[in-house]
Formats: C-alpha cells, sequence, structure tokens
C-alpha cells in the first residue's frame, strides 16, 4: 500500500469507528423507547376522547347538565341553584329566595330580582353563586332547569 493510501484508509477508518461511536447511543434510546409506556402509540380516537374527558373536568356541568329538564316543586319549598344554574318558571307562582344583598339574574329583562320579588313566566333567571340564592314555590310550581339544584324546605 502506498503511504497516500495508508493514511486514507486509516482515515476513513477512524471516521467510521467515531459516526459509529457516537449515533449508536442515540439509536439505542429512539429504538428502546418507541411504543413504549413512556412513548405511547395512540390513536386519534383516544386522543379525542382524552381531550373530551379533560375539558368535562374543568365544566362538568356543561358535559352533563346540557339540556333543560322538567322540575315540580311542591308549594312551600325552595329550588335552590348551584352557581350558574338556569331556571324559568313554566307553571304556577312562585317568588325569589335572596338570603343575600345581591339578587337573582333575570336575563329576559337584565333585572337582578331581589327578595320576595314574584317570577315572571319564560323568562330566563341564572343563580349568580352557590350561596342559597333561588325560588320559592309558592303553589305547585313548574320550572326549567339547566344545571345543579337541591329543593329543599326552609322556615
Amino acid at each position: 500500500m502506498g503511504k497516500n493510501r495508508k493514511v486514507l484508509y486509516i482515515a476513513g477508518l477512524c471516521t467510521a469507528l467515531a459516526v459509529g461511536a457516537f449515533a449508536s447511543p442515540f439509536s439505542q434510546i429512539g429504538a428502546s423507547n418507541n411504543a413504549s409506556q413512556q412513548d405511547p402509540i395512540v390513536t386519534q380516537s383516544y386522543v379525542h376522547l382524552a381531550i373530551q374527558q379533560a375539558l368535562s373536568t374543568f365544566n362538568p356541568e356543561v358535559a352533563q347538565n346540557s339540556t333543560f329538564n322538567p322540575v315540580l316543586v311542591p308549594a312551600g319549598h325552595v329550588i335552590l341553584g348551584n352557581e350558574g344554574t338556569e331556571i324559568i318558571l313554566r307553571a304556577g307562582v312562585a317568588v325569589a329566595h335572596v338570603p343575600t344583598a345581591e339578587g337573582i339574574a333575570n336575563i329576559t329583562t337584565g333585572a337582578d330580582l331581589p327578595q320576595d320579588y314574584i317570577i315572571e313566566r319564560n323568562h330566563l333567571l341564572i343563580i349568580p353563586r352557590t350561596d342559597g340564592r333561588g325560588i320559592r314555590a309558592i303553589t305547585d310550581t313548574w320550572f326549567l332547569v339547566k344545571g345543579n339544584y337541591n329543593i329543599v324546605i326552609l322556615p
């Protein structure tokens, strides 16, 4: 072998060894984590399901109570709404139950309803906070309710 060929041979061998030594750890990392518990392969439907579940944990009422449900409240009982509960009086006579200084939001008129205010039929009411606000039924009363609520008898 000539001197130049020997130098090229040794340089090529050193380059091949250096590239092999450098690339070997990276190829091992990639091969060991693909489709493992640390780097799973998932489907598009799984990702969509995971997103829906995550969103419902931030606002579970949206995921569970997205329609109005008819609710009968007997005379003398109070329907207490949680924060964001929507209520519409459909039949009967009822008044606002407001134990705080602030009232119940009447979205139809833009008014804030105070204690003992007579509720008008077919008006959309929203309970702003979970602090004991609701509507007291004077007669047996039908409501449409969206959201969480409790029916109680108050003194």
